[in-house]
């Protein structure tokens, strides 16, 4: 069921949404599968650095097909699409997408506000929702790898410039930096629910979490419990991936189609378990 950024998130208020970015349909589709296994709302979505690799242009009119074709309500999501990517929004609007994520967060504060507000403007033209991000997250999105940066060098958001950046951008969801981090830890995230609950305490909009993946379950429970509405789960996904490639290098066949059935029966697994995980 296609819905926007709002209606997922609304038809799940006591719990955190599972937003799942794809690199193909089989991705895709093991999330609609879960969300409808499970009778849970879910995002899928794809990173702006993965857009034209991928060719999303051509790849969204099947996966709006997958998602019209599930019984729970879905969303196309578009992640981290950056203050230099507007024509890249406006096509994804175009295409379909019912959910923008724009991402100033490097950009100066009253900077982040003006840009976060001309894409909410845009987006909400056209009936989708959008994510804003105050305070940056550590690593790349999309890249499934250690990086240089910790997540321990990035400032905390702020309560108060989050209510102040609420208000002035009419924003659907906000991102937040809590301590966690793109890709894959190197050590174990120091995760502030204390900044979770006075940022909630004074905004009225769902927050986000991203870099998921490797975070412990009770830390995610806990993060959960403080307010987190929303999570970003994706390095996991191309994690689980490549294990099966690895794996399949001791396979005596060429049987590709068992190996891709084995691979989306993993997926399906790891998702099913995060979606659970997140109802705190």
């Amino acid at each position: 069921m296609r819905a926007n950024l709002n209606q997922v998130l609304l038809a799940n208020t006591q719990a955190a949404i599972g937003s799942f970015n794809v690199l193909d349909l089989d991705m895709a589709q093991a999330v609609a599968n879960r969300a409808d296994h499970l009778g849970l709302p879910a995002i899928i979505g794809i990173a702006s650095r993965h857009f034209d690799v991928i060719k999303a242009p051509l790849l969204t009119p099947s996966l709006l097909a997958i998602i019209d074709a599930a019984e729970q309500p879905i969303a196309l999501h578009l992640d981290h699409a950056g203050p230099d990517q507007l024509d890249m929004i406006r096509q994804a609007l175009e295409l379909g997408f019912t959910s923008i994520m724009i991402d100033g967060s490097q950009l100066p504060f009253a900077e982040n506000i003006a840009i976060t507000k001309q894409v909410v403007e845009l987006a909400h033209s056209y009936g989708a929702g959008v994510e804003g991000e105050l305070g940056a997250v550590a690593g790349e999105e999309g890249v499934a790898d250690t990086g240089s940066e910790s997540a321990e060098e990035i400032p905390y958001t702020q309560a108060d410039e989050a209510k102040e950046f609420v208000s002035h951008t009419g924003i659907d969801a906000l991102a937040i930096a809590v301590g966690t981090a793109h890709g894959i830890y190197t050590q174990s995230p120091h995760i502030s629910f204390e900044t979770i609950r006075d940022v909630k305490s004074v905004t009225d909009v769902p927050l986000v979490m991203h870099g998921a993946t490797g975070v412990t379950d009770d830390d995610i429970r806990a993060s959960v419990n403080s307010g987190i509405r929303k999570i970003n789960f994706f390095s996991g996904l191309l994690q689980c991936a490549m294990d099966q490639v690895r794996g399949h290098n001791e396979c005596d066949n060429n049987d590709y189609l068992a190996f891709k059935a084995r691979q989306t029966v993993a997926w399906q697994d790891l998702i099913e378990e995060q979606m659970l995980l997140y109802k705190g």
